[in-house]
Formats: structure tokens, C-alpha cells, sequence
């Protein structure tokens, strides 16, 4: 595990991928309000930490004078291993809530909150970042509605 400088995750990943070595660095999908709007955007899971792969004996001491890179996390002089599962859990993680908002037209979407809890619709589009747009059947009709897309989940 690598300690990066302050805001420098991203610098320091893509110079010791640049070296050969493999880095991951988990990232969230966080909701922000910026000059009143809101935004939509990855920020690191744990900010100033980067998980990387040490695997060169000895290796480990181009990674300290790294462009991004404070210091390496260590016990005593050595690396602090981090096991793979742990990291293979976080990438699983990760993954998943990305998956979980990419929706596609005609996916079954089940309504959390409102009038309509409980009540299943149909994914059309995206409306913004914030909203979607889905079909709902009801008196033997389609109506469209709009929803905050924190309402729907994936049936």
C-alpha cells in the first residue's frame, strides 16, 4: 500500500503504472453540489491511498521517489502486506455499484419510494444524471414518468 501526497492518487497511479507495476485504487461514485448543480463523479475510496502490487525483490524502493507517492505504508522497514482477497473483495465491490446504475432500455425496474413504491416499470432513458424516464402500465395504458434515479433499483 502506497501513501500518496495530498490530491495526487491519480498522478501517482499512472507513474508507477508507467513503471510496470500494477495499481488499485478503488473508487466511489459520490453526488456533489458544485456552484448549485449537481454532479455526478468518482472520488477515491480511500483518499491518499493507493493499493499496489509488489512483486520485484527489492522493487519496492522506485516506488518512494515516484512522482504522487509520499511513502510507502510500512511495519518496521518492510512493506505492509495487504492479502489478495481483501483487494479482490474491493474490486468486486467497485465493480458491482457501477453495474448496479448502468441501466438499459427495457430493463425491469422496481420503484423504492413514492405513490408508486413497490410497483414495477420499464428503463427507457436517462434524464440528466440525476433522473430517468420508465414506462408504467396502469388502466390498461403506458405512462411515461420521471424518477430520481435513487427511487428505482434493478428488479
Amino acid at each position: 500500500m502506497v501513501q500518496c501526497r495530498a490530491n495526487q492518487n491519480y498522478r501517482a497511479r499512472e507513474n508507477l503504472e508507467n513503471q510496470g507495476f500494477t495499481c488499485f485504487l478503488p473508487e466511489l461514485s459520490v453526488e456533489r453540489l458544485r456552484a448549485g448543480r449537481r454532479i455526478q463523479r468518482e472520488e477515491p475510496l480511500f483518499p491518499g491511498y493507493l493499493f499496489i502490487r509488489l512483486d520485484r525483490a527489492g522493487g519496492w524502493h522506485t516506488v518512494r521517489s515516484t512522482r504522487g507517492v509520499q511513502k510507502l505504508v510500512t511495519f518496521g522497514n518492510q512493506p505492509v502486506p495487504v492479502p489478495d482477497r481483501v483487494v479482490e473483495e474491493l474490486q468486486t465491490r467497485t465493480e458491482s455499484q457501477d453495474q448496479e446504475q448502468a441501466f438499459a432500455p427495457g430493463d425491469t425496474l422496481r420503484i423504492e419510494n413514492g405513490p408508486f413504491k413497490d410497483l414495477e416499470a420499464v428503463f427507457q432513458r436517462f434524464d440528466g444524471q440525476e433522473r430517468v424516464i420508465v414506462l408504467m402500465g396502469m388502466l390498461h395504458k403506458q405512462h411515461q414518468l420521471t424518477l430520481s434515479i435513487k427511487d428505482v433499483s434493478r428488479h
